[in-house]
C-alpha cells in the first residue's frame, strides 16, 4: 500500500493524523504526468511540492513531498506566495505532507544568535526615515511573541540616496494604524543596509499631538 500511495500521490493518513502541525511556504510545484479520477470526481494530478517548513520554535528548513491534488487547484499554488498547513513526521523532519483541510498555524520562529536582533538595532542603529510601500502579516511571531510582518520599504538615510528593501519586522498591535502604503515611519539602520527596523515607539510618540 505504501508503494501504491507514493505512485498515485495518495494522502498519508497516519502522517496527517499524528504529524506535527507546521506552516509551509510553497517554493515550487512540479506537476507530473500521473493523474487519477475517482468515479465522476475531479481529476487529480500528482505534484511534487517544494516547501519552506516552519515549526514552532524551530529553524525553517526545506523539504519536498509528492501529493495528488485536484488538477484545477494547481494554479492556486503560487511559489513564494502560497502558504499551507503541513504535517511533519516527528522522527523524520524530511517526511512532510500538505494538510489542505487545516488553516496554516501561526508559529514562533527560533532565535538566531548569529543575526542582529531588532532590539539591538533599535538601541544602537542610525536613525533614518522610511516609507511603507507594502506590508503583510507573515503568520509568525518572534521569540518574544510579537507578530512578524513583511515590509517593502523605501529607506531614506540622511545625506544618502534612498533605496528600497524587503524586511521582516516585529509589529506590535500599537503599530497597526501605521500599516498603510505611503506611511512615513522612523527607522533604525544597522551596519548592513538591509538591516532596517521600524521604530514603532518613536512612530507612536510622533503621532501624539
Amino acid at each position: 500500500m505504501g508503494l501504491l500511495r507514493k505512485i498515485t500521490g495518495g494522502e498519508d493518513k497516519k502522517l496527517l493524523e499524528t504529524g506535527l502541525l507546521g506552516r509551509g511556504i510553497v517554493l515550487g510545484v512540479q506537476p507530473s504526468g500521473t493523474t487519477l479520477q475517482m468515479g465522476n470526481g475531479l481529476v487529480g494530478r500528482v505534484c511534487t511540492f517544494t516547501l519552506q517548513v516552519n515549526l514552532d520554535g524551530k529553524e525553517a528548513y526545506q523539504a519536498s513531498c509528492r501529493q495528488r491534488i485536484p488538477e484545477i487547484q494547481i494554479p492556486q499554488f503560487q511559489p513564494g506566495a502560497t502558504v499551507v498547513a503541513v504535517r511533519v513526521n516527528p522522527g523524520d523532519p524530511a517526511d512532510v505532507a500538505l494538510d489542505l483541510e487545516t488553516e496554516p498555524p501561526t508559529v514562533t520562529v527560533a532565535a538566531n544568535p548569529n543575526a542582529p536582533s531588532a532590539a539591538g538595532i533599535l538601541a544602537t542603529g542610525t536613525p533614518a526615515r522610511a516609507v511603507i510601500i507594502e506590508s503583510e502579516s507573515l503568520g509568525m511571531k518572534n521569540p518574544a511573541g510579537v507578530d512578524l510582518y513583511a515590509f517593502v520599504l523605501t529607506v531614506m538615510p540622511e545625506g544618502k540616496d534612498p533605496y528600497q528593501v524587503k524586511v521582516g519586522n516585529p509589529t506590535p498591535p500599537a503599530a497597526l494604524p501605521f500599516l498603510f502604503p505611503g506611511s512615513h515611519v522612523p527607522v533604525k539602520l544597522g551596519s548592513d543596509p538591509n538591516a532596517v527596523v521600524i521604530d514603532w515607539d518613536q512612530a507612536s510618540a510622533e503621532s501624539k499631538p
